[in-house]
């Protein structure tokens, strides 16, 4: 016959209880202190992220902000172009007449973010904010594009202005400019409630080039 034992630890039930209950607790604060680890990067991924995306909203909306600053001049000196093309004399040209200043706008960090697991840490609302802005920003490459050409045109046509037939296209390309000018003034409001909403403050510190708002309000240099 088979006889069952009992075991019996060495020291005792009690003491095996004891040093599994030690085992356990030791688990237990290595997987909280994995946990502590990981929301700490977690925290730390969506800080940088967060700060990225600010940074480049903030230089964003610098320029935004200094080419609306520029409209007043901008459409003066279209009332002042509109007069001269009328008044001119055949052989009169204008250097430099409309030196439109028109920014690029920057995307990179939300280009990150979009695939970045740390996005999910940013809350949903902030994450609309952030890309209805970047969206606009996108669908206004083009857009400025399409001012910048018409600008180079219209500046190339005062330099050749004592070309009669070059000087009849002068109305035409002034009037597609003031079109630009109040596109991008209707839109305004769109960008800046955003930028408002999300705390962003222009930031001027990464432009390279000085662009003075008011250039346009100089005199113009008329030749011949």
């Amino acid at each position: 016959m088979f006889r069952l034992l009992r075991l019996k630890p060495p020291h005792g039930w009690s003491a095996v209880g004891w040093e599994l209950g030690i085992v356990t607790l030791g688990v237990l604060i290595a997987l909280g202190a994995q946990q502590l680890v990981e929301a700490i990067h977690q925290r730390n991924a969506v800080a940088q992220l967060r700060g990225a995306l600010r940074a480049e909203l903030a230089d964003d909306r610098g320029r935004w902000q200094n080419m609306r600053e520029a409209d007043r001049c901008t459409r003066q000196r279209l009332d002042a172009l509109d007069r001269w093309a009328e008044t001119a004399p055949p052989s009169a040209r204008l250097h430099r007449g409309f030196v439109l200043r028109l920014w690029n706008m920057h995307s990179s960090a939300w280009d990150v973010a979009k695939t970045s697991a740390a996005t999910a840490g940013i809350p949903l609302d902030e994450q609309l904010t952030y890309g209805e802005l970047y969206a606009a920003i996108d669908n206004w490459r083009e857009y400025l594009a399409e001012e910048r050409v018409n600008a180079l045109e219209l500046a190339s046509l005062l330099e050749s202005a004592d070309n009669p037939e070059l000087r009849r296209r002068i109305k035409f390309s002034i009037a597609k400019a003031r079109v630009f000018v109040r596109r991008r003034g209707d839109n305004y409001p769109y960008f800046f409630e955003r930028f408002d909403a999300l705390k962003i403050r222009p930031d001027f510190s990464q432009v390279t080039i000085a662009r003075d708002p008011n250039a346009l309000c100089k005199p113009m240099e008329q030749v011949g």
